[in-house]
């Protein structure tokens, strides 16, 4: 209980006026799918972000994007839980991958691998960004150190011959700053300076 009003308490601190409808949102998402794959871990690492599953009013605007743009595959880089993959594999019917590196995490969201869902453990900085062709890439921040974010970004631009389009998602302005000296802006959705939606496309 503890650790779901302390998540609350972060909303409305981040999201500013838009806490209510990220809220409303949330609830909507619970009353539609139970808490399916909704979870959360604050994790004591140097490495790893806390996994906090991505907003479903952020996961609605992506959605938004991914028809938009024609999209078929995505991959989800630190897809936790697995609240992206279950979204956009089970409800939206989308060719998805996930890659995970922490054990209990990773065994949790195995059970939602499907004909549309393959989930992987790896350190995302490790993954083969080349094995398949994704349309779009999506991170959710799961790395802390700037350094490390820094190669992912690099690793990403090595690889615009099999990925079209990368979708960030709550970056501080400094990572913003590196996304934008390695790819395309495209559009943003900026709530807050650590609340944010960045579309990016690699060239």
């Amino acid at each position: 209980m503890i650790k779901y009003l302390k998540a609350i308490y972060h909303i409305f601190i981040n999201y500013n006026f838009y806490s209510f409808i990220v809220i409303f949102k949330e609830l909507e998402y619970f009353i539609k799918y139970n808490s399916s794959f909704n979870n959360f871990k604050y994790l004591k690492s140097d490495f790893l972000s806390d996994s906090i599953p991505c907003s479903y009013y952020f996961l609605i605007k992506i959605k938004k994007f991914v028809e938009y743009k024609n999209v078929k595959s995505l991959c989800d880089l630190g897809s936790g839980y697995g609240k992206v993959l279950y979204y956009f594999g089970k409800i939206l019917n989308y060719k998805i991958d996930g890659v995970e590196i922490d054990k209990e995490i990773y065994r949790f969201s195995k059970q939602l691998t499907s004909k549309n869902i393959k989930i992987f453990k790896n350190n995302i900085l490790e993954y083969n960004l080349n094995k398949k062709n994704y349309d779009l890439v999506i991170v959710n921040d799961p790395l802390k150190k700037l350094i490390d974010f820094h190669k992912l970004v690099k690793k990403i631009h090595g690889s615009y011959k099999m990925i079209k389009f990368v979708v960030f998602i709550n970056l501080s302005n400094d990572k913003i700053k590196i996304v934008k000296k390695n790819l395309i802006i495209i559009d943003k959705f900026l709530i807050s300076k650590n609340k944010n939606i960045v579309f990016t496309k690699v060239v």
